[in-house]
């Protein structure tokens, strides 16, 4: 058997880059990297749609985090799975862990002026603003005042957050929180500069020359639906670690094309790849052409079904689990996507409840339902519904984009369901990620598929999604006894209690009342052109972290 010269890593935090191959680029023009004299410092990686905006007090997507997290510096910063100091110094938390400390280092904004503590002040106060909606304030409200302010019970300057001197900040919370330094790598929490928010007013974070940056890069252009360029900032406080020049962030939704792009050698990075290119790319990772790393990034994939469905289909538990069993997820895996792998639970690998990963302690909960009959759990249903059970139902399913990746997999949902469920399945296609986004989290559709991607390393940046209200909860799921026990573990300091808690309120989720159907756990396979040294993906971090990204000739 070959030798394979992939990476293959299992994580608790992060993925992390580890370059083992050199190679050359050779004969690419300006705009990439060039095989004579000085090597241009130059990247070229991938996104698969715009940002939804610049504006880091109401970002949640994928696409915005990573340009917002390198091109702001928030109090620390993910490196080699680790939380490491950035704007912040130095900090200290208070022995009731209630209070914590942080001591901000001398640093600037891109046109020269200094980053302050009430910057920050200003980025809390921001996010909590019920005006603003930013759809993860719940995920904060452990900071004092912090939930009064944003469901208009109490004023902005009750929150748990100040300024004790320019380089000091200061956060309150009620109760001591076990992954809260954690949450200060959230893009929330960057620092925002209160006067270029008010000078752009409702503007602000859709032109990028009206944006002030403090983090490794600046925007130089935003071409909607092309591409985003970033340039080295200049006036970064750690600017010497930065080698990169230029780094070219282009759209492109379709893999197909990205894979081309990479064999071309006009993407330097292709992410999340599906199987039968893994093989392809094998003879030229033996020639060091190119690496690779490989292993699980915990991020899940799953089908959002709208618990206030106005058509009431949705809003029964026995019909929202008939149509998750109704699901085949290993054939899913293993003949539509062609990567991943098939997920019976929510919190995927890759996460910890204290020292211990999550996942190997707790099984998927779903497995143990896999031998139930889903026509007849819809049949009750319906029943209890007030429907007749033996009429053809219908129901619509809200797919991302028109592309062809995204057709197929909507294809699957539609085949599976009308022929496991006999049931009518219509789609119905958003015209781009943004208007997707838009109408998942107003409630307009019946039933789509989405995903989430861990903001921290600790089970609650996915169980805090499905708190009743929560900005995130993408289904309107809503039940008591799931609210309870998710908020006694986000405090809870026994890992042992806390992992009972956890595992009961998933099997609520997805079991005993099916507010959702997981589909898949991220198992990533990603690749880089040889020449690129010092790429990390993080957990947590943005899709790609191009801070130490150098190109060797």
């Amino acid at each position: 058997m070959r030798k394979k010269k992939h990476l293959a890593i299992t994580l608790a935090t992060a993925l992390v880059l580890a370059t083992i191959l050199t190679g050359c680029g050779g004969g690419k023009d300006t705009e990439t990297n060039s095989s004579g004299g000085n090597t241009p410092q130059v990247i070229n990686v991938a996104t698969t749609q715009d940002p939804a905006s610049l504006d880091t007090s109401k970002l949640a997507d994928s696409a915005s985090n990573t340009v917002a997290q390198e091109t702001q510096e928030g109090l620390v910063r993910l490196e080699d799975k680790k939380l490491v100091a950035a704007g912040a110094e130095k900090w200290e938390n208070s022995e009731d862990g209630l209070t914590w400390t942080f001591h901000l280092r001398d640093y600037s904004w891109s046109d020269g002026q200094k980053v302050t503590a009430d910057d920050y002040v200003y980025a809390v106060r921001r996010l909590f603003e019920p005006e603003v909606a930013c759809p993860n304030a719940g995920i904060f409200y452990m900071i004092k005042g912090g939930e009064a302010y944003n469901t208009n019970k109490g004023k902005a300057e009750d929150i748990g957050v100040k300024a004790i001197d320019e380089k000091t900040l200061e956060f309150t919370l009620n109760e001591p929180t076990p992954y809260f330094l954690q949450l200060m790598n959230f893009v929330n929490l960057l620092p925002l500069r209160q006067d270029m928010v008010e000078k752009a007013g409702d503007a602000y974070g859709t032109d990028p020359q009206q944006v002030v940056y403090s983090g490794p890069f600046v925007i130089d252009q935003w071409v909607k639906g092309s591409k985003i360029v970033l340039k080295k900032n200049e006036n970064y406080w750690d600017a010497e670690s930065v080698k990169l020049d230029t780094a070219n962030i282009h759209l492109v939704p379709e893999e197909a094309t990205r894979q081309q792009m990479f064999d071309g050698q006009s993407l330097d990075l292709i992410q999340n790849v599906k199987q039968e290119y893994s093989d392809m790319l094998e003879d030229r990772i033996d020639k060091g052409e190119v690496t690779s790393i490989k292993g699980y990034y915990p991020s899940v994939g799953y089908i959002a079904f709208n618990n206030n469905d106005p058509n009431k289909i949705f809003t029964n538990e026995k019909v929202r689990l008939a149509f998750s069993l109704a699901l085949d997820r290993d054939g899913y895996v293993k003949n539509v996507t062609k990567k991943d792998q098939a997920a019976y639970a929510f919190v995927p690998y890759g996460l910890n409840n204290g020292d211990e990963v999550f996942r190997e302690a707790v099984e998927e909960p779903l497995k143990a339902l896999k031998n139930q009959d889903p026509k007849e759990l819809l049949k009750q249903g319906l029943q209890e519904l007030g429907l007749d059970p033996d009429k053809q139902i219908e129901v619509t399913f809200l797919q991302r984009n028109a592309d062809a990746d995204t057709r197929v997999i909507g294809e699957f949902y539609q085949s599976q369901w009308e022929e496991n469920l006999n049931v009518k399945v219509n789609i119905d296609t958003a015209s781009d990620g943004a208007t997707f986004n838009t109408m998942i989290m107003k409630g307009t559709y019946q039933v789509a598929q989405t995903g989430w991607g861990a903001d921290y390393n600790d089970p609650m940046t996915f169980m805090g999604l499905f708190i009743t209200g929560d900005g995130n909860n993408s289904a309107f799921f809503s039940d008591s006894q799931y609210d309870e026990l998710v908020k006694k573990a986000s405090t809870e300091l026994d890992m042992g209690k806390r992992l009972e808690m956890f595992k009961e309120a998933e099997k609520i989720l997805i079991a005993d009342k099916a507010g959702i159907a997981p589909l898949t756990f991220n198992v990533a396979s990603n690749y880089l052109q040889s020449y690129v040294k010092g790429l990390s993906i993080e957990a947590g971090g943005p899709a790609y972290e191009l801070k130490h990204v150098y190109i060797e000739k």
